[in-house]
């Protein structure tokens, strides 16, 4: 028996289980597109370092009260929702599941929104109509 075949089929796995991520330079000018939206251009909630950084090379400002917020775990969504009304984004569709109001991702090689009406309704929000427009509602 292979004792490489266990370490490959893990390798095989983890490349086809891992979400189709946006790098941080992708994900700024939608962040930039939702944040004007909702009234408070430019603010954006983020714990993730890289993106923080990308965000104020764009002229963004990270801003840990501001009402948008770009969570990367399950965790970082339900820690930003109990902390008071935030529209809550992610880069996996299940973290609408975990109360997420937008998520956004690739598929085919192409960015995806998904939006939870409900979700957002819940925090107080309403999305725009530009941002229906260009995504799809679950």
């Amino acid at each position: 028996m292979n004792p490489f075949l266990p370490a490959q089929m893990v390798l095989c796995f983890l490349a086809t289980a891992t979400p189709p991520h946006m790098t941080p330079a992708e994900l700024s000018p939608f962040l930039r597109v939702i944040s004007a939206s909702m009234g408070t251009p430019g603010r954006v909630a983020c714990k993730d370092i890289d993106l923080s950084m990308q965000l104020k090379k764009d002229g963004l400002s990270p801003d840990g009260g501001a009402p948008l917020a770009w969570a990367n775990s399950e965790n970082q969504i339900r820690s930003y929702l109990a902390g008071g009304n935030r529209l809550v984004v992610c880069g996996e569709e299940k973290g609408l599941q975990e109360g997420a109001s937008i998520a956004i991702f690739k598929q085919g090689g192409k960015p995806v929104l998904v939006v939870s009406i409900k979700n957002a309704a819940a925090n107080g929000f309403t999305l725009s109509d530009a941002l229906l427009k260009i995504a799809t509602r679950k």
